[in-house]
């Protein structure tokens, strides 16, 4: 099953309401939940990206000035990347292989700020985490697909 199929049998579930769980859709229900625990792993995943680069910022060995300017700049820097390239509404936003690459290089570089800041075992449940989750968002077409985003010019 493709992810168009996915998303067509879902809003066929929405269409019938909440109380049709029996039949062929049960496997929906089933996928809907994934895709639900899924984004809420990624938000997740992205705060964790943030903490990361500011803890690795912080602890960084050097006077108090570049330790503080660093546990700022350095998440700010990937907030900026995510932003400009890979938020639902950025103008230049990457699609496909490039997107994944992009996400997967912001996704290590907070791996390597852990592993680099001694906490070799949070890096490691980190990457694996952040690793699932693009993989799934992708298969479960959660990666904002442009026809389930709000007509330009409106209001979600």
């Amino acid at each position: 099953m493709n992810s168009t199929e996915v998303h067509e049998r879902m809003a066929r579930l929405d269409a019938d309401g909440p109380d049709d769980r029996r039949g062929p859709d049960g496997p929906v229900q089933v996928l809907r939940s994934i895709a639900s625990l899924n984004l809420g792993l990624r938000f997740v995943v992205e705060l964790a990206t943030v903490a990361s680069l500011g803890y690795w910022g912080a602890s960084v060995n050097a006077s108090v000035a570049l330790r503080a300017l660093l546990a700022v700049a350095t998440p700010l820097a990937a907030i900026v990347a995510w932003s400009r390239l890979l938020a639902p509404r950025a103008p230049g936003r990457l699609t496909g292989l490039a997107a994944l690459t992009a996400e997967l290089s912001i996704f290590s570089c907070a791996t390597w700020a852990l592993t680099s800041s001694g906490m070799g075992l949070v890096a490691v449940i980190y990457a694996s985490l952040a690793v699932v989750n693009s993989l799934l968002t992708r298969a479960l077409g959660q990666f904002a697909v442009a026809d389930f985003l709000p007509a330009e010019g409106t209001r979600p």
